[in-house]
């Protein structure tokens, strides 16, 4: 049973993945490190694209299916699986052995970077399951002159070893034959004698504890959050109390963290493994393009020109044709020519005002909570993820972390701040959990900070779509504020709040060329999963400004902002709307700012510190929620005001400057 608290959608992830079947238990999971080609093996194993559904009280979304010709569940584990979860995907994976149960593991290694893979493989064994370790991406190891010798890798391993070239399917269907067939548990790693009479004690003392006994006995050894839970919660406070006793004793024994100790011990007999069975020939070629790209892009010197060559390329997609292009079709041809008219001349004949005005008027339904959405939002998002997908798969990433180290230690943070930041550009929401991955609690409140002011993907996108049509400079103005309020905002917190320097670690993974097909598939099931959520959000908002506006409160709302927003900031009063819907999706309150901008209502000045308001401004209520419950009330309520105080002061500032340099864009 789960010791967290069930809801609906726990419920159906668990019937979906593991349940659907009669309670079969007879799980598969994927395992394995960032771009090793997981995804393209699921795919295969599956014949079929993987769903994907987020798993409940996280940000991660969950890729499972069943293997084709079998009713045999398997899924794609998130995270790297360490022993600390700081992450959702290593809390989840942890979650997923230490309570579901998984009853085979297929691991998933890079033949490039076969070390590293050893070492994970290594940690993962000991939960004690039956394993596949499957060697991918073998040809671009041997294109490198990398020869594996798989017998002897086998022997050592003392499991299955199979390979595979996942991209084209190679070795994909011996791979599913082989889960038929009975398979062994790996070679347990070899201790020293404190850890190995640990062990053994610790299985003496919890005989009920299950798959992954050891797994269990490491993991509260080092303090690991989760584990912790999970033993408080299934084990008598007697079993607890002696544990905890035996723990104890072993940490004295001890002069540095054990975390750190075990992590030699998986490195140095992965070490070991690798010097006995892959042998490299000696390249007559030089190094592959990927290589060299990889490289660049950790240098300052390359690294800056190619991160704003990338960035441009963005722009075009996404500002381009995702937000000109596509939306010409979508929000200007279907809804705009077709739809709305056709609705709006049917409502005529019934000829009830109030029925028109609920649907295609001002606040409709069908006007602004559907056609926003759809024919609005959702193209340019398509093109948003499909550049973010591209980035990400390629290994990317966490390269522009590694490049901005310097530049984020400046501000009080490591370069593994950058990726709350760049996650930022895609959700907030998502974003600020992330922000556990970041090493100490003042880093985390800082990145909080920092992303309330970042747009996320599907307002870039409507500021995309308002800006398409006014000068360079605009552009220039926006996008250069926003940069300006982070530095800002970064630098003050670094000079207020002192602290001791982090340090900088992150797995960096192979870079590859990404595949432009997956990245288009993932694009599309990422942005109908953004659909199928907001789209009520859009309809009850609508609604709500709608009756608000039927009853006065649009009106009284205006007349009490008033003084702020005409003489201070310099904008209409129908900003009050925009800044109500942007309360509940900061999306819906820019795509009803461009209905007011297609009025007239709006000139460009108004129209540039009318997005940064509301890229500064408290986020969705979705956003407001997960800081409360990822840093506490207090946190929330001050960064809220904050924002609203920086955000109306820099209205201010900006309208009074525009007017005095008579700046018109």
């Amino acid at each position: 049973m789960s010791i967290f608290k069930s809801n609906e959608s726990s419920d159906v992830v668990k019937k979906t993945i593991w349940d659907r079947d009669g309670g079969s238990s007879d799980a598969i999971a994927l395992i394995g490190g960032g771009n090793v080609g997981k995804e393209t093996l699921l795919e295969g194993l599956t014949k079929n694209i993987p769903y994907e559904k987020s798993y409940p009280e996280t940000s991660v979304l969950m890729q499972y299916g069943r293997i084709a010709g079998s009713k045999q569940p398997i899924f794609n584990v998130p995270g790297d699986l360490l022993f600390s979860s700081a992450s959702d995907g290593e809390f989840i994976a942890k979650r997923i052995f230490f309570e579901e149960r998984a009853n085979k593991i297929i691991f998933v290694a890079d033949a490039k970077n076969l070390k590293a893979s050893l070492a994970h493989f290594l940690y993962c064994s000991e939960f004690g399951l039956p394993m596949i370790f499957n060697v991918n991406m073998i040809d671009q190891a041997q294109l490198q002159g990398i020869e594996i010798d798989l017998p002897k890798l086998e022997q050592l391993l003392g499991t299955k070893v199979h390979t595979t070239i996942g991209i084209e399917r190679m070795g994909v269907n011996q791979l599913r034959d082989l889960l038929d067939g009975q398979l062994p548990e790996a070679h347990s790693v070899l201790y020293p004698e404190v850890l190995d009479n640990y062990l053994s004690m610790f299985s003496k003392l919890l005989p009920d504890a299950g798959v992954g006994v050891k797994q269990l006995a490491l993991s509260l050894l080092v303090g690991d959050k989760f584990a912790t839970k999970y033993f408080e919660q299934k084990f008598s406070s007697e079993q607890r109390q002696t544990v905890n006793s035996l723990i104890s004793s072993v940490k004295s024994q001890f002069s540095r963290e054990i975390s750190n100790y075990l992590f030699d011990i998986y490195h140095n007999r992965a070490e070991e493994i690798y010097g006995q069975v892959v042998t490299t020939k000696e390249r007559s070629y030089s190094l592959s393009l990927e290589g060299k790209f990889g490289i660049w892009s950790r240098n300052l010197t390359t690294g800056i020109p190619i991160a704003v060559v990338i960035i441009a390329a963005m722009f075009f997609i996404v500002g381009r044709f995702g937000a000109e292009w596509l939306v010409g079709w979508t929000e200007g041809v279907f809804f705009g020519e077709i739809l709305n008219p056709m609705v709006e001349g049917w409502l005529a004949t019934i000829n009830t005002p109030f029925l028109t005005d609920m649907i295609v008027g001002e606040f409709g339904l069908l006007s602004v909570g559907i056609t926003l959405p759809i024919g609005l939002v959702g193209p340019v998002l398509l093109t948003f993820y499909f550049c973010f997908n591209l980035l990400e798969s390629s290994g990317y990433l966490p390269r522009l972390a590694i490049l901005f180290d310097r530049l984020f230690k400046k501000m009080g943070m490591s370069g593994k701040g950058v990726i709350p930041l760049i996650m930022g550009f895609s959700c907030i929401t998502m974003a600020i959990i992330t922000t556990r991955l970041l090493d100490t609690n003042r880093e985390r409140n800082m990145a909080t900070l920092l992303l309330l002011g970042i747009p996320c993907a599907p307002l870039f996108g409507m500021i995309m779509v308002l800006l398409a049509a006014m000068p360079a400079s605009a552009y220039l103005a926006v996008f250069g504020i926003i940069f300006l309020r982070m530095l800002l905002v970064g630098f003050v917190s670094n000079k207020l709040f002192r602290h001791q320097e982090s340090n900088f670690l992150m797995s960096v993974p192979p870079l590859v060329f990404p595949s432009v097909l997956l990245s288009v598939k993932a694009a599309f099931r990422q942005s109908y999963a953004f659909l199928k959520e907001a789209l009520p959000v859009f309809l009850y908002a609508t609604f709500a400004v709608f009756l608000l506006d039927q009853v006065g409160g649009i009106t009284f709302i205006e007349n009490i902002c008033k003084p702020i927003l005409n003489d201070w900031i310099g904008l209409p009063v129908q900003s009050t709307s925009v800044f109500i819907m942007s309360f509940i999706r900061r999306e819906a309150g820019v795509a009803l700012l461009k209905q007011f901008v297609d009025a007239g209502i709006f000139n460009n000045v108004q129209i540039i510190i009318n997005l940064l308001l509301i890229s500064f401004l408290v986020p969705c209520i979705n956003a407001v929620i997960v800081i409360v419950k990822e840093r506490g009330w207090k946190i929330a309520v001050s960064f809220s005001a904050f924002t609203i105080v920086f955000a109306i002061v820099m209205g201010s500032v900006l309208n009074f400057s525009f007017q005095y340099f008579n700046v018109t864009f």
